[in-house]
């Protein structure tokens, strides 16, 4: 049997137990609202949408639509044909909460955006050796291209059709957006524009062609064809060097046949001379036929000769 006040003390100690786990149940409930609140995870919350690039942050905006819109707006911006262009990184979207995190302007956005992606083109393109040339819509200006470059870098009255030293075929590929053109002679021009002198170099007492070669990592023959009216081989103080812009990774080959008199020296009585040409630039000349100087008959023979000593033909040709 309790004593007296006994059941009174369990009671009291029972109900502010009670009161102690409401109190801590209300306290945590009110707690994990204003956290789902902070984290924007329940419902009603205020969303935004952060565009990603290959899982890294890139910008915030109101909505996926808006999203979607502006890396069209990107896209739209590069002038570049819009069903063939992407993006070399992975783009993701994620919801998040937007009071953690405000929506960026259209003009911030598009900024974060352009900075951020690199654009690829679906092209034809002309590939040497394994090396990116350029990137064509379609695989009939890709051919033209080439038809083009052949065309310029060989001499106009070459002896037989050039051709490209190096392995050369055109494929279908995600090219960078920077090397894309739309046409075939817009790629021509933009090789002769890049091709183009890019610094002069005034000749000091020292200097040699071949040390400026490579000092400005030029090939010879592109810095003699760039100087027509210099002498390689004998560089003057004071001279203006032009230092030609780089080429792209293709070299054609051209011959010519020429007919030369007869002459002194190395092409003595060559009577026709095969000239070969890189990238219009001359690199060898070979003979590949001589004549020897005709020899003439006498109008009478010399006193007691045989008849008729002379007996070889006025040219005799090897």
């Amino acid at each position: 049997m309790s004593e007296p006040g006994s059941s009174s003390l369990h009671d009291t100690v029972h109900r502010l137990q009670r009161r102690l786990w409401l109190e801590r149940t209300v306290s945590l409930g009110l707690l994990g609202l204003l956290a789902a609140l902070y984290l924007g995870v329940v419902p009603g919350a205020r969303r935004a949408t952060l565009i990603a690039a290959d899982g890294q942050p890139v910008t915030v905006v109101p909505s996926e639509k808006d999203a979607r819109r502006l890396l069209e707006q990107v896209k739209a911006a590069s002038g570049l044909p819009a069903d063939k262009v992407g993006f070399v990184q992975k783009v993701s979207f994620h919801s998040v909460a937007e009071s953690r995190n405000p929506p960026q302007s259209d003009r911030e956005a598009m900024a974060a955006l352009s900075d951020s992606l690199d654009l690829v083109v679906a092209a034809a393109a002309v590939v040497a050796q394994g090396q990116l040339v350029v990137g064509l819509p379609d695989q009939q200006q890709a051919v033209k291209t080439l038809s083009l470059i052949l065309s310029e870098f060989s001499p106009r009255d070459a002896a037989t059709p050039p051709y490209f030293k190096e392995s050369v075929k055109v494929d279908m590929r995600n090219v960078p957006a920077d090397a894309f053109c739309s046409t075939a002679q817009e790629a021509l021009t933009r090789i002769l524009e890049e091709g183009a002198p890019k610094a002069e170099h005034e000749v000091v007492r020292g200097d040699s062609a071949w040390e400026l070669a490579r000092k400005y990592e030029v090939p010879l023959t592109r810095l003699a064809v760039a100087n027509p009216e210099l002498d390689m081989s004998h560089l003057q103080v004071g001279q203006k060097l032009k230092i030609p812009g780089e080429l792209p990774p293709l070299t054609v080959i051209a011959y010519r046949e020429v007919e030369l008199p007869a002459g002194e020296g190395e092409l003595a009585g060559a009577r026709k001379v095969r000239i070969t040409y890189e990238n219009g630039v001359e690199v060898k000349r070979e003979v590949i036929g001589r004549r020897i100087a005709s020899q003439q008959r006498p109008e009478s023979a010399p006193p007691g000769a045989p008849a008729d000593p002379w007996r070889w033909r006025d040219e005799i040709a090897q």
